[in-house]
């Protein structure tokens, strides 16, 4: 079996220092502030989740810490090192799988290893290693038309973590599924989750999916420019469905997210 060996044992911790995030505007030369002193500490194994409003910079946030955009005040801290470009121990997942459909599901992912200069020797077994994860082994020589949305997505993220990321960065990858593909996901990923132990840091729209996934929730406004509130939920993930308190964190979300400021 392929055993991940890179990273093991070594502590993995993401601290953002006074994040801001500002652009001068075309033809107005005024400045628009998207991020403003944005401090979050990222311990290793946790699962965040992000929430907020569109516009409140959730997918700037993740794009910062992907290294997408490498200009911002304040400091991007990865197990102490500055992030400034993208690099294979930050991957992200978007809301669409990205996948290419001329090539198979197994090509899908080997082509990540291949990029990122994985010996030949080794692609086969890590590829099968994670299908393995996700549950699609028995699909490996499917195109990617031949699978359903719900496993377009797993596919996408057995080839994120084919790379072994320090951190996961997921941009709402649910959000275009139905809502019982999405609940199943959202189950696979928690199941994933205790396999792997990723540091997960997760945003969405859905103040259901965010409570149900995080170690904590940080719900972000527009108004502030920033976060809002933090929530901790020390429920254990396999307790919260139906569960009355889970739903009084999500109806307090809401408030949250329905206020002014």
């Amino acid at each position: 079996m392929y055993i991940q060996n890179e990273y093991v044992d070594k502590k993995v911790s993401l601290n953002l220092i006074n994040v801001s995030k500002k652009y001068l505007q075309p033809h107005t030369n005024r400045i628009h502030t998207v991020l403003d002193n944005i401090n979050i500490q990222i311990l290793e194994g946790e699962i965040v989740t992000i929430v907020g409003k569109s516009g409140c910079g959730k997918s700037t946030l993740l794009n910062l810490i992907a290294g997408f955009e490498n200009s911002y005040g304040g400091e991007i801290l990865l197990n102490g090192n500055p992030v400034k470009d993208i690099s294979p121990e930050r991957i992200m997942m978007f809301q669409e799988s990205a996948l290419f459909p001329w090539l198979t599901t197994f090509q899908n992912i080997e082509i990540a290893l291949k990029m990122a200069k994985i010996p030949k020797d080794q692609r086969e077994e890590i590829v099968m290693h994670y299908l393995e994860i996700v549950g699609l082994s028995d699909y490996s020589h499917s195109y990617i038309h031949q699978l359903s949305g719900g496993m377009k997505q797993r596919v996408a993220l057995a080839r994120a973590l084919s790379l072994n990321p320090k951190i996961l960065l997921m941009d709402e990858p649910f959000a275009a599924l139905d809502i019982t593909i999405k609940k199943s996901l959202c189950k696979e990923l928690l199941d994933l989750h205790k396999k792997t132990r990723k540091t997960i840091l997760f945003v969405t729209h859905n103040i259901n999916e965010a409570v149900l996934l995080g170690d904590r929730v940080i719900v972000m406004s527009p108004q502030i420019y920033g976060i809002k509130k933090e929530y901790v939920i020390d429920i254990p993930k396999d307790q919260r469905y139906e569960n009355p308190t889970i739903k009084n964190i999500i109806n307090q979300i809401t408030s949250d997210l329905y206020e002014y400021n």
